[in-house]
Order: structure tokens, then sequence, then C-alpha cells
């Protein structure tokens, strides 16, 4: 048992050493943290919330991290190459490409390896993930990825930068999965939350997403207490931003993504009813995306061209 409580006390010291968390400030307080070694895993956008002190809009605890990268229930992780599953030669989680089968993890891998920090200053970090020998057993391309995350006036924004720098067409879908803390403070109400959805579509998976059908979605006001467990998926969204509301904190998130056109998939998603999140998920694809080329949702990037999408965050009283 000693033995067992040290190995976690030295997992507990190497996560929470200075070295693998960058801290973020803006002048009017605001910061951010983000972990680059741990998948560029954004973990804090808080702000000064009058009435309340610093309030934390991303769920996120120490339990959460000690347990990464098996489970990242919490911050931003980035989804790359991959968003959700697939599912190629009847074999989950892998996909096939010029007739060969590669395995992939749900999500990709971006979330699971350490990004190298290429500029930093007070409000913003700039980090890259390459290709290297590792990643290329299981996706056989040269890529760039490169994320910037920078606070100004309160908001936090973040650009995605992808690069094919091989000689061949590059396939790949991506998103962003942040987790939302529900209530935003202690004095809110969990049931009382509520997501600002607008017009879209309501998108539904049949046969393990081997196709998606779709029906009109009303603009409305979407209650955090409706069950997502198995994900709800939105496509053709009127208007890129999604807002979250505490109304007894009198508190909102504004998730905004216009500057990401083709990230044009949003999946709500919370594990049970009862949690501390809620996840508002901008995606490129559906699920099994590499599996039904019929539908078009890959990104096929060509060789030396460049994917971009920016997208912000802002925590303020409600309007």
């Amino acid at each position: 048992m000693q033995c067992e409580q040290r190995v976690r006390e030295i997992k507990r010291d190497i996560f929470m050493s200075e070295q693998n968390f960058v801290q973020l400030t803006d002048p009017d307080g605001t910061l951010a943290v983000v972990a680059p070694k741990l998948g560029a895993w954004l973990l804090r956008y808080a702000r000064p919330m009058p009435g309340h002190g610093l309030v934390e809009a991303l769920h996120c605890t120490q339990a959460v991290i000690d347990r990464y990268p098996r489970e990242m229930y919490a911050g931003n992780p980035i989804l790359f190459p991959l968003v959700s599953f697939n599912r190629g030669g009847g074999k989950e989680h892998h996909y096939e490409w010029n007739a060969q089968l590669y395995e992939m993890p749900q999500h990709g891998f971006a979330r699971r390896s350490q990004w190298l920090v290429t500029e930093r200053s007070a409000a913003s970090v700039t980090m890259e993930l390459t290709d290297n020998e590792t990643t290329r057993t299981n996706y056989p391309f040269s890529f760039r990825h490169q994320m910037i995350y920078r606070l100004a006036e309160g908001r936090l924004h973040w650009e995605q930068t992808i690069e094919n720098r091989g000689e061949q067409p590059m396939p790949f879908s991506t998103g962003f999965h942040p987790y939302f803390a529900v209530p935003l403070t202690s004095a809110g109400q969990r049931s009382k939350c509520f997501v600002e959805l607008p017009e879209a579509r309501h998108v539904t998976s049949h046969e393990n997403a081997a196709s998606f059908t779709s029906q009109p979605f009303p603009s409305q006001n979407w209650s955090v207490q409706e069950d997502v467990s198995g994900t709800m998926f939105l496509a053709g969204l009127k208007k890129s931003e999604l807002t979250l509301v505490d109304p007894v904190s009198n508190l909102e998130v504004v998730f905004n993504f216009e500057g990401a056109p083709q990230h044009c998939f949003v999946a709500l998603w919370a594990k049970t009813t009862q949690e501390p999140y809620y996840c508002l998920e901008p995606w490129t694809a559906l699920p099994n995306s590499f599996n039904r080329p019929q539908d078009r949702e890959l990104i096929i990037l060509e060789p030396r061209k460049a994917f971009r999408a920016a997208m912000w965050l802002e925590l303020r009283p409600v309007a």
C-alpha cells in the first residue's frame, strides 16, 4: 500500500510540475491554464465576476488530471485526427485508407500526445504537434498541428492550424470537447442551467453510425437536465454560437465558432444528468466518418495546404 501511495504521489508531482503547465493572465484578472505535455489540454478559463470573485467556466479537478490519459472529463481536450469513433474492416476503433487498415483510438491521438511550446507571452501560448515514428504507425501522414490560446479583454481565443507536410492528400476530422461547469458557481443550481441553441437540424445515428438522418430542430433554451448520455448531434446551425446560462448565478458562457466554418456539427454530451459538467463540442464530422465517404465529411487536405479554425469563449454576467 505504501508503494502504491508513493507511485500516486510521484505521478501527481509530475503532473503538477510547473514545467508541465502554462498559466496565461489578462490585466483584468482573467486567467487560463494549459498543459502542453498533456495533449495541449486547456484546463482552466476563469474570470473575476462581480459578486462571485474568480469564476471557473470549465470543469476541472485534480482527480481528473490524475487519471490522465485514461480519462479526460475536464477542460477542453483536442480531437485529432478523428472525432468520436470509427469502425473499419469490421473492427471498432479502426479505419481504412488506401486499402490499408489502421488502428485509431476514440477522438484520435492528439489529446494523448506531448505538444511542444514554440512561443509564449503573459497572455498567450503557441504549441505544436508534428508527426513522429509513433503517430505514423497509425496515421501515415506528415503533418503539423498548431494551437494558439490567447486571452484578450476577458475572452479566451484559440486558433487551430493543421498543415499537410506530405506529398499525398491527408484525411482527418477534428473538433473540441469542452467540459463547461454546471452550475458556474456554488450559488447556482444545475437543474436551472440551460443552453441557448439556435435553429438547426437534429441528427440521428443508425446502425452504429453507419448512416444518419436529420429533422428540423427549432431554436430553444435546452435544459442541461435533458439526458444526452447517448450524445445528441446538431447540424446546420443557423448561428455558430452557443450560450450556456446559469440563471441563478446570473452568469453565462458564450462559445463562438464563427471563425471555424468547417466545424459544422455540434455534439452535446454529459455522462449523466448529475455531472458537474456539460459538453458542447464543435466537430468537423459525425462519428464513423472514414467509413462513410459518400457523406463527404472527412477533410481531405491537399499536400502543402493548411486548414484553419478560430473560436472564442467569454464568461460574463447574463446580458
